[in-house]
């Protein structure tokens, strides 16, 4: 009778020596992103300036609060603090006429965005503002028979002074519509006098309407007059 002879796998096995696959690592627990809605533009025109901050729709419906800061500061709270409490979604903040921050904003994460427990549940994103100060152009107008005159007064907004001044010596843009049409075209480049005004004299031989269009610099906003008929 024949011995059967053990086959080597059945030893390896015995001896432990067989490799075991290693476990496959849990995949890590990625953290959602929060953003922050602002506006994009600020315009300061106002002692006291308010806008409303959002969370974004990507934002956990857990978080109790989030952080940002502002540069330059934006807000009246210290350190330009934007902040969301108690589960809020939405946030009103005031930017003081007296010391506008002019130019960009950045709103900057003060760490991420915690439950009630004070576990981070998401990471705060950057989000960037442009802030100047606000102009207000005036059109008034006037036709007696075929001549149509048309007053220009413009103003903006100077912080220094905490009240609107008027614009000496700026060059507006005069346009008119004819009407049923949906075109502006322009009329005429005027430029102010010393107390931010300038008269348009001109023989149309129509009605038409009419606005003035104040281009912006690096601190103050361009700006539209209201639409008027002569």
């Amino acid at each position: 009778m024949k011995l059967r002879t053990i086959a080597p796998a059945v030893t390896l096995v015995a001896a432990g020596l067989i490799a075991t696959q290693p476990a496959q690592a849990a995949p890590q627990q990625t953290t959602a992103t929060c953003s922050l809605v602002v506006p994009s533009r600020l315009s300061i025109g106002a002692t006291n300036n308010n806008f409303v901050a959002k969370l974004g729709s990507n934002c956990p419906a857990t978080i109790n609060t989030a952080v940002w800061k502002s540069t330059p500061a934006a807000t009246t709270y210290p350190e330009g603090r934007l902040q969301f409490l108690n589960h809020a979604r939405e946030v009103s903040f005031t930017v003081l006429g007296e010391v506008p921050p002019i130019g960009t904003v950045a709103w900057k994460p003060a760490g991420g965005a915690t439950d009630f427990n004070g576990v981070k549940v998401a990471d705060l994103a950057s989000a960037t503002s442009v802030s100047r100060c606000a102009s207000v152009a005036a059109l008034t107008g006037g036709r007696k028979g075929s001549r149509t005159a048309l007053l220009t007064t413009v103003s903006y907004w100077r912080p220094n002074s905490s009240r609107y001044v008027r614009w000496a010596n700026k060059q507006v843009l005069i346009q008119y519509q004819d009407i049923g049409s949906t075109t502006w075209k322009g009329l005429a480049y005027v430029t102010t006098d010393s107390v931010g005004q300038v008269t348009y004299n001109y023989s149309p031989n129509r009605t038409r309407r009419y606005r003035v269009y104040v281009a912006g610099t690096s601190s103050i906003w361009n700006v539209f007059s209201p639409v008027i008929s002569r």
